[in-house]
């Protein structure tokens, strides 16, 4: 995956595209050259539109328009959800986000497919071993799941600590349980 320091200029024409998995809808916002944001199942076409026009709000120089095709980056999200293992090495755009969030961010998207690393373990490989916290704040506020695998993470004592993606809690068990890491 790659992760870079990409800003979206005014005027510029950003895409959206909605589809549907075997988990339910999800969106893609992204500029030509990378994913702005990525919004999990299980939310309606128009809850999807509506969070997409919310991005508005941080670029509001910027045009958004629909892309009605399927494209390698949804076509690899559906297969994800369909239980494929899929190493997705999409590049995203991370700017709105701060030094710190970008730290956790990198070493999230290390987690294998099928693992779990707890927040203690993020925040010992940033050097900060008393910041689970603070990573699991950062992680809540990841504009791409599943590209940075933050459902991967959990609490030092098994519980699933928390997952702010539409689904919430119940999407994390169920994606985790797909990806073999929990019995049904």
């Amino acid at each position: 995956m790659e992760i870079g320091n990409y800003s979206v200029d005014d005027n510029k024409t950003l895409t959206y595209s909605i589809f549907n998995t075997s988990f339910g809808n999800c969106g893609i916002l992204r500029s030509d050259k990378r994913i702005l944001r990525l919004i999990l199942p299980p939310l309606t076409k128009n809850e999807l539109k509506e969070d997409i026009r919310e991005y508005l709000r941080y670029h509001p120089g910027c045009k958004i328009i629909s892309s009605s095709y399927n494209d390698v980056i949804e076509n690899s999200i559906k297969r994800y959800f369909d239980g494929k293992k899929i190493d997705f090495k999409f590049p995203v755009d991370l700017s709105p986000c701060t030094p710190f969030q970008r730290k956790v961010y990198e070493i999230t998207r290390t987690i294998p497919y099928g693992k779990v690393r707890t927040y203690k373990w993020i925040a010992a490989r940033l050097g900060l071993p008393a910041a689970s916290r603070a990573v699991g704040n950062a992680l809540s506020r990841n504009p791409v799941p599943l590209l940075i695998p933050c459902h991967r993470v959990i609490r030092e004592d098994g519980g699933m600590g928390g997952f702010t993606a539409p689904g919430g809690i119940d999407l994390k068990i169920k994606m985790l349980r797909m990806e073999a890491h929990l019995g049904s």
